[in-house]
């Protein structure tokens, strides 16, 4: 049986997210998606204990040494080798955003969120809650000319002084299908506390509604095979597809 009031709730919010994209529907807006709505503009690298910058040096190193056993090397620069790190799940200083407000709130629906401390038989153990019980969120942040960084003039990522955005070129196709690019950390185990200050470029999505979101997302084409492309991306929508009982059966 339908519960009608929360229907009406989860479309009321679904409505309201698409007059939030609208306000900000300019080209100058990029969209990060949060699971967690507690969740801070860390870099990953920033979020191990007790970060240090020859830790970082010392992975990324390591997995631009290992790059040409597993894809092809395309004459890659500094900032090719750490965007792909980036999005095959090296820690680094960048932060992923897109362009795309529709890829950042399936980013946002999808992601699990944060552990929390739970008392289990007197022993304080981090436990991570379902994610349907918790609210997550999509940050809107708008990008000055002056913030884009010219990569061509900047050649290292470790010289810079201030958060910067940056577009690399697209060498992985998940680059491009997600509209993506990064913001790079000078300082990444510190919290970028400007784009959450400003309540009205934020919007969260209550947990009990984020397969509401990721249904709706999925009609208007944003869906695994979009955002992560390839063999990988056609079994995990199926397999989404199945466990939420979606066009099972048809083809698309």
């Amino acid at each position: 049986m339908i519960d009608r009031t929360k229907d009406e709730r989860r479309r009321r919010r679904w409505q309201e997210f698409i007059d939030w994209v609208d306000a900000h529907s300019t080209s100058a807006w990029v969209f990060r998606g949060m699971g967690d709505v507690a969740f801070l503009l860390v870099p990953s690298i920033g979020r191990i204990p007790k970060y240090t910058l020859a830790r970082e040096r010392s992975v990324l190193a390591g997995f631009r040494r290992a790059v040409p056993l597993h894809h092809q090397d395309s004459g890659f620069r500094e900032w090719e080798y750490l965007a792909l790190a980036q999005h095959h799940g090296v820690p680094t200083r960048l932060l992923d955003w897109s362009t795309n407000p529709l890829v950042a709130a399936y980013f946002a629906a999808v992601s699990p969120a944060g552990a929390v401390s739970i008392d289990l038989n007197g022993a304080n153990v981090k436990a991570v809650p379902d994610r349907t019980a918790i609210a997550c969120r999509i940050v809107a942040t708008r990008v000055r000319q002056a913030q884009m960084l010219d990569i061509e003039q900047h050649v290292d990522p470790f010289n810079q002084d201030e958060v910067r955005f940056l577009q690399p070129r697209a060498i992985s196709s998940r680059i491009g299908s997600q509209a993506g690019l990064f913001s790079l950390h000078p300082k990444p185990d510190q919290s970028w506390d400007t784009p959450l200050q400003k309540e009205e470029h934020l919007f969260d999505v209550a947990g009990e509604f984020r397969d509401f979101f990721l249904r709706r997302l999925f009609y208007l084409g944003i869906d695994p095979l979009h955002i992560m492309g390839g063999l990988d991306g056609l079994g995990a929508r199926a397999a989404w597809q199945a466990s939420k009982g979606v066009r099972v059966g048809v083809i698309s």
